[in-house]
């Protein structure tokens, strides 16, 4: 039954072949450092502008968060006139 092959299957065989042609696997190879050019170091993958946004959400997270339960608590009251 291997000439009984559809025209999906061969689509699906051709991606196949394609991907694994533009797969890139560097196992094993050191990775590339950047020497002086300071605007594509990377630090967990993030340039410094997407680490300035996850530092400021997270603040953010934790100043709403400790507002709530300072309000939960009772230790601060909401001043309403």
């Amino acid at each position: 039954m291997s000439g009984d092959r559809t025209e999906t299957d061969l689509m699906a065989d051709q991606n196949l072949e394609a991907l694994a042609k533009e797969a890139d696997y560097d196992f094993g190879i050191p990775a590339e450092t950047t020497t002086g050019n300071l605007s594509e170091r990377r630090m967990l993958g993030m340039t410094g502008g997407q680490r300035f946004v996850l530092a400021l959400m997270l603040f953010l997270n934790v100043a709403v968060l400790g507002l709530f339960f300072l309000l939960a608590s009772g230790r601060v009251d909401v001043p309403i006139s």
